[in-house]
């Protein structure tokens, strides 16, 4: 039986999301989005000759209009694309100027809603992420990599920052066994920014655990966040600016300390998007 489904593809800095509008139930979720992952949207995408999806959100209107994820973990990249959505297709937001609307969006995966800052000239959607629930130092060597890299937690996801080693399968593989066996076994998904400091190059993967599957990102928004919050660790008072080149695009993090603390993390980079599209599964 084919079904058919509404939707946009957005490229936010590379990491392809396809965004659904037709309503789905939470039970479908998971199947709806396998069987989407597997369309090449490269032919309406103008930006690039292939495009299958890294991961699926799906719009909920009602009372209170939210964004949900497929795994109902959070993702800055789906969060800033809906608020790109909100402002170029429904027209919502705040008029602040220069081209530029603010709004507020509710997202999967956090507890409160998020600022963003839509920017339609630059093609840009600036979200004000979660602040980080914790920072912790962990020894990896149980796990077969050599040192102490910062784990940084958000609700509902949690990121292992490494510097200098290879984004392999099996080092992430290896790694997530550890994290989740010894350190945090509840968290919703798990990521492994491995930065490159001589190609100036962060390559992300993540898993999402409820639909068990692992994902090399084009870009990952909220483990951008966390780089910026691990480089940030030891920094006096101040915002601090990062801008990370991923695999498939660029992304701009600035973190703010105020009396040792973090106190805000913005990020942003460019969008790309399709209309509407009309496809059967």
């Amino acid at each position: 039986m084919t079904r058919k489904i509404d939707l946009i593809v957005f490229d936010p800095a590379g990491n392809t999301t396809l965004m659904v509008l037709t309503p789905v139930p939470r039970s479908e979720y998971a199947e709806v989005a396998k069987r989407l992952l597997e369309i090449d949207f490269g032919p309406q995408c103008s930006w690039r000759d292939v495009a299958f999806g890294e991961q699926v959100a799906y719009v909920v209107e009602g009372e209170k209009p939210i964004m949900e994820m497929c795994g109902l973990e959070f993702c800055g990249n789906a969060s800033r694309s809906y608020a790109y959505y909100k402002v170029l297709f429904c027209g919502e937001g705040e008029d602040v100027g220069d081209g530029k609307k603010e709004i507020s969006v509710n997202v999967s995966g956090c507890p409160h809603p998020l600022t963003a800052v839509v920017d339609q000239k630059a093609c840009d959607s600036i979200i004000q992420m979660p602040l980080p629930v914790g920072v912790k130092m962990i020894d990896t060597v149980t796990a077969g990599v050599e040192g102490t890299f910062p784990l940084v937690s958000f609700e509902g996801i949690s990121h292992l920052v490494l510097t200098g080693i290879e984004p392999e399968d099996d080092v992430f593989e290896s790694l997530k066994s550890y994290i989740y066996g010894e350190i945090d076994p509840g968290m919703d998904a798990f990521g492994v920014m491995f930065i490159d400091e001589e190609k100036g190059l962060m390559s992300p993967i993540v898993y999402v655990r409820d639909v068990d599957t692992t994902y090399h990102e084009g870009s990952c928004a909220s483990g951008t966040a966390a780089a910026a919050v691990a480089k940030a660790t030891g920094e006096a008072d101040g915002t601090y600016e990062y801008v990370f080149r991923e695999p498939d695009g660029t992304l701009e993090a600035a973190v703010t300390k105020t009396e040792g603390a973090v106190t805000e993390v913005r990020l942003g980079g460019i969008i790309d998007m399709t209309e509407i599209l009309h496809v059967e599964i």
